[in-house]
């Protein structure tokens, strides 16, 4: 992406929190005149993750608004009422709140999956949609596969560490994230609550097996057979919303991108070359391009081919006539 002349002047990022259904959602805003661009981070993300890529995204003169999900960050942590319902109730919020007609997404993992099924449930209302490594259809077994995947972050999460230090020691160790950088270090550290004892993740182990449970799974494997037991019908019901999305009925213009190296082991991306070629086949107005890095580098890294992709997208934005306001 291009960088800032020397005369460009920005105006200060600030934070404050907004009310979605009773819920406070903390929200962080990089001001700017182009179209507005929304962030959707991963699942056990927060607003932080995409702040790097946002202050590029900023940088181009769009206004962008990243903000912590629910049970995430410095939100509201309600001990129930997760799931994409939920999470879509409080993105329509912040574009009711902020006024945003045809914002622009910009989604990592999880959010993709946030930002395709606002997409589909409100066809005409989005600019464009950007998605990294998310949001693709999966398998059962590729599925289990994710959930090995995910399960090597959950085990950071209600452990209170004595000091930072600690904390970034047992990050920058896991294969999760292959290349240390300032970026990924900045973002660890702002991950981190502040407690009597020491540092705490900013999300609660709860919040993450409530969300696995909305989607027909759980953070411990047993626990699926539990819930199975005790309610067949509904984790059947869980899993089949997730299986299947009408992408066909996705009228915006999209750009997906995928990271192609391995995180833990050999083939264990989270979005699959068929998943991702699917998508590409049935959104209509969708290209993609595929990245050499992994699921966590393609956020943090500094990829010129992504960031390329991504401005040539915008760009793209701006010169079609799409027959809707700016």
């Amino acid at each position: 992406m291009n960088q800032p002349t020397a005369k460009s002047k920005q105006k200060k990022y600030r934070e404050e929190w907004i009310n979605s259904n009773g819920i406070k959602i903390h929200t962080g805003i990089w001001p700017g005149k182009k179209q507005t661009i929304i962030c959707l981070h991963g699942l056990s993300g927060n607003l932080y993750s995409m702040k790097s890529l946002a202050e590029r995204l900023n940088r181009l003169g769009h206004r962008v608004i990243s903000y912590d999900l629910r049970g995430r960050g410095k939100s509201d942590k309600p001990e129930s009422n997760y799931g994409f319902r939920n999470h879509l109730d409080d993105l329509k919020s912040i574009l009711t709140h902020y006024k945003i007609k045809n914002p622009i997404f910009f989604a990592h993992s999880f959010g993709c999956m946030i930002a395709l099924r606002y997409a589909i449930l409100y066809p005409n209302e989005i600019k464009g949609m950007i998605l990294m490594d998310g949001g693709g259809l999966l398998s059962l077994p590729k599925r289990i596969q994710v959930l090995k995947v995910l399960k090597q972050s959950f085990e950071r999460l209600d452990i209170i560490y004595p000091t930072v230090s600690e904390y970034l020691k047992l990050i920058q160790n896991s294969p999760l994230v292959p290349r240390w950088s300032k970026e990924i270090e900045e973002y660890f550290r702002l991950e981190l609550h502040k407690t009597k004892d020491g540092f705490i993740c900013h999300m609660p182990g709860f919040v993450m097996e409530e969300e696995l449970k909305e989607m027909g799974g759980s953070m411990d494997f047993y626990k699926i057979f539990k819930y199975l037991i005790q309610d067949p019908k509904r984790v059947f019901s869980k899993m089949k919303d997730n299986k299947t999305l009408n992408f066909e009925k996705i009228t915006t213009p999209t750009l997906i991108l995928r990271a192609t190296e391995m995180n833990l082991f050999p083939k264990d991306d989270l979005l699959p070359k068929s998943s991702f070629d699917s998508m590409l086949k049935r959104i209509p107005n969708s290209n993609g391009k595929e990245i050499k890095t992994n699921h966590y580098g393609i956020l943090f890294d500094k990829i010129k081919e992504r960031d390329n992709a991504i401005e040539n997208f915008l760009f793209g934005l701006n010169e079609k006539k799409m027959g809707i306001s700016q």
